[in-house]
């Protein structure tokens, strides 16, 4: 994760669970495994330090954030989600499986305007926060990046779909609304 020392700056305690014993995930960030797996996380978490928990998500992490947000309750503050997976293509699942509609804690909807992978589009991100239903504070940010890194596909970091040289912005920015959010 690139922008770990960004959030570590802005004095955000990090956590970055992997998938146990280096197994795949594709196609299980929305199911009641996953969200209990994230439960598990935030428990751990917890044991050692007390502190709000956001989970935030970038493409096929935004399924996982949207399924731990949408069924753990008061454990999870709120959500940030960035290059939504709203389209089925590679892992077989999207945002919309794990339940939004069943999200009550706040909600921030990244996406980049040119953002060309298949799965992201960011023309659906009002379709996402739409669904939000129950969220008490959703917000979706346009930004725009058209930076790209050689050798990089674009549902890849190095793509403005992971918002390539805009990153200290866009950290900077769901900082400021994770605090405004009461977060922090």
């Amino acid at each position: 994760m690139r922008t770990f020392g960004q959030w570590a700056a802005q004095g955000f305690a990090v956590v970055l669970p992997d998938a146990p014993n280096g197994t795949s995930r594709t196609g299980q960030r929305h199911l009641p495994a996953y969200a209990d797996a994230i439960s598990k996380a935030i428990d751990l978490v917890r044991s050692r330090v007390i502190l709000p928990v956001w989970l935030i998500g970038t493409s096929a992490g935004t399924t996982a954030a949207v399924n731990g947000a949408a069924h753990l309750g008061s454990k999870v503050w709120g959500a940030v989600l960035a290059s939504s997976v709203t389209r089925t293509a590679r892992g077989g699942e999207t945002i919309f499986d794990a339940e939004p509609g069943s999200i009550a804690v706040p909600v921030l909807i990244v996406s980049n305007d040119h953002d060309t992978c298949a799965e992201t589009p960011s023309g659906d991100a009002p379709m996402v926060l739409s669904t939000l239903t129950r969220s008490p504070r959703r917000e979706l940010v346009m930004v725009t990046s058209s930076q790209i890194a050689r050798h990089s596909e674009p549902c890849e970091g190095m793509w403005p779909h992971g918002y390539l040289g805009i990153e200290g912005m866009v950290v900077q920015h769901i900082s400021d609304w994770i605090g405004a959010a009461g977060g922090r």
